[in-house]
């Protein structure tokens, strides 16, 4: 798949997800096949204001590459300025502009999913942006607003004539949320639109969802969130899937217990001790999810605060399913 000059090997991707993102996990869905991933994205206006904590985000290692950076706002301006900024000072592969974020904090702004009630504001930042900067100009939208606003076929025509070079569509509505199921149908009508690459996203949860999602909507590529963060393993299942017809079995009980020890030590190395095994905690439901009687090591890695007890209760729990792997 060509994003402009960028050529991506495969076209499953990891899409940015606040809270999640970072590069451990980056690095984890690259070396397991995803073929870009994205930092979590970040406010236009912090980036502007110089703010540290939003400049943060983006830091990134070399191996990650392809590497996409999505920037959020309202302005085109601040917009087009905090492009700039991240092209200077981190040569990302990818700027990504968000127009399909859902999150009140968001919306409140004018910006995300917000933007779909204002086209001709949305047309202004994609120009801003693109006239901005050098590296490839890629955006995200939903549906529309509402059912009774679907725009995402025109807000794609107008996007791709701005000079974004692929798009993203997750096919719900703002007001949706995440709460029914996306309409795949959608994807279809934009990529049946548009000559730009098109990206599908939501509800691929597998491998197969995400073979069925290019094989139904012709989709360019396909965008993974939640879903990998139950399997990391989806891209290269999905690559194999593509390719062969069939994958490897992977993300066995217990090479997801290997992966959690191998992402804590990654956390250790990005981030140090403390804030590593903070960190850790969100994941443990994730990689532990199917194990028998896991919930007891999950209590006891969610009370941890030293790294040594941390690494012995994953050994335990390691040791207990060696011993019966049933």
């Amino acid at each position: 798949m060509l994003i402009g000059k960028l050529n991506i090997d495969n076209p499953v991707l990891l899409a940015p997800m606040a809270g999640y993102t970072d590069i451990p996990f980056r690095m984890i869905c690259r070396e397991r096949g995803a073929g870009a991933v994205y930092t979590e994205f970040v406010s236009s206006e912090g980036l502007v204001r110089g703010s540290e904590k939003t400049n943060d985000y983006l830091v990134f290692v070399e191996r990650e590459r392809p590497i996409g950076m999505q920037i959020f706002g309202h302005d085109p301006d601040a917009m087009a300025e905090s492009a700039r900024l991240i092209e200077a000072q981190f040569h990302p592969d990818i700027i990504d502009l968000n127009f399909g974020c859902s999150v009140k904090k968001v919306v409140k702004r004018n910006a995300g999913s917000a933007l779909l009630k204002d086209l001709p504001l949305m047309q202004k930042i994609a120009s801003a942006v693109v006239h901005a900067v050098r590296t490839p100009v890629t955006a995200k939208i939903r549906a529309g607003w509402s059912r009774q606003s679907i725009v995402a076929v025109a807000a794609a025509k107008m996007l791709e004539n701005e000079g974004i070079c692929a798009l993203t569509v997750h096919p719900r509505t703002a007001v949706e949320g995440f709460k029914f199921p996306a309409d795949w149908k959608i994807i279809a009508e934009v990529k049946s639109q548009l000559s730009i690459p098109v990206i599908g996203n939501g509800d691929v949860n597998s491998e197969n969802d995400a073979v069925r999602m290019f094989r139904e909507t012709g989709c360019d590529g396909v965008m993974i969130g939640r879903g990998a963060l139950a399997d990391p393993w989806i891209f290269q299942k999905t690559n194999e899937l593509l390719h062969t017809g069939q994958c490897s079995a992977q993300g066995s009980i217990l090479g997801r217990i290997e992966l959690c020890q191998h992402h804590l030590s990654l956390e250790v190395t990005y981030r140090g001790e403390a804030d590593a095994t903070t960190m850790m905690k969100k994941w443990y439901r994730w990689y532990f999810r199917g194990i028998r009687n896991a919930s007891s090591y999950r209590e006891r890695l969610v009370r941890s605060h030293s790294l040594s007890e941390t690494q012995e209760i994953i050994r335990e729990l390691k040791e207990s399913v060696c011993a019966d792997p049933a």
